[in-house]
C-alpha cells in the first residue's frame, strides 16, 4: 500500500512490482446497482500472477470466491488471451491478462472458425464459452447451452460434449445453482471418452474435478 486516506472520502493506492499501481475510492451515496466499472491490466507472465494472487486471496479467505461478489475467476484462455478476472462486491472488474498476440486479428480468426463450423450445437458451444469467459455473462452462457443441448443430436463428438457439460457445471455453479450443476457434473462424467479423448480434455477434466469441489 503506497497511500491511504478515510477523509474527505475513503482512498487507498496499491502497487505490485511488476504489474504497476492500482487506485481504489470509495463512492459516497453508494448504490449496489450501476456503478459498474473496471480495467483491462496487460502482465507478461499471467500464470505466475495467477497463481500469487489466488495464493494470497485463499490465505486472505481461506477459499477462492469463485460465484457472488466479490468473486476471482479462474485462469481462461479467450481467443486473444489468457486471464484471470478480478471483480469486487459493487461489479467493477479488473481483468489481468497475457496476449497471444493481435487481438484483432485473432478476434476475426475466432469468428471466421465459428462460422465455418458445421454443428449448430459447436457453434453454440463456442458463443457460450465466450459469454462465460471473455464477458462474465454467466446468465447468457446458461440460457444458450439449455438451448443447445434442447435441441442437440447424436452427431456431437464425445470431447465436446463433455466440455460443454463441464462449462454448463461451472456456468451453474457461478450463479449459484448447486443442483444444476451436480446434474452436469453427472451428466460429464457419464460420457464415453477414448485415451486419446481423456489425454485431449486433461486440463477440462481438471477444472471439473476444481468444481465438483467447490460445490460440496
Amino acid at each position: 500500500m503506497t497511500y491511504y486516506q478515510k477523509a474527505p472520502y475513503r482512498f487507498a493506492s496499491m502497487e505490485k512490482e511488476g504489474v504497476g499501481e492500482f487506485s481504489f475510492y470509495g463512492v459516497r451515496n453508494y448504490e449496489e446497482e450501476g456503478n459498474i466499472g473496471g480495467c483491462y491490466v496487460h502482465v507478461p507472465n499471467v500464470k505466475e500472477v495467477y497463481q500469487e494472487l489466488r495464493a494470497s486471496v485463499k490465505a486472505y479467505y481461506g477459499k477462492i470466491p469463485v460465484k457472488g461478489t466479490p468473486r476471482m475467476s479462474r485462469l481462461n484462455q479467450t481467443a486473444e488471451d489468457w486471464r484471470v478476472n478480478v471483480t469486487d462486491a459493487s461489479g467493477n472488474t479488473i481483468i489481468i491478462g497475457e496476449q497471444i498476440g493481435d487481438s484483432t486479428t485473432l478476434m476475426n480468426a475466432e469468428e471466421e472458425r465459428v462460422k465455418k463450423l458445421t454443428s449448430p450445437f459447436e457453434k453454440s458451444y463456442a458463443q457460450a464459452y465466450r459469454f462465460a469467459y471473455s464477458k462474465e455473462d454467466f446468465l447468457a452462457a446458461r440460457n444458450t447451452l439449455e438451448v443447445a443441448f434442447r435441441k442437440s443430436n447424436s452427431s456431437i463428438s464425445n470431447e465436446i460434449l463433455f466440455k460443454a457439460r463441464v462449462l454448463q457445471a461451472e456456468v451453474y455453479a457461478s450463479l449459484e445453482q448447486n443442483k444444476q450443476a451436480e446434474k452436469s457434473i453427472q451428466e460429464a462424467d457419464q460420457v464415453a471418452l477414448t485415451l486419446e479423448e481423456k489425454d485431449a480434455v486433461k486440463e477440462t477434466s481438471e477444472r471439473l474435478d476444481e468444481i465438483r469441489k467447490e460445490i460440496n
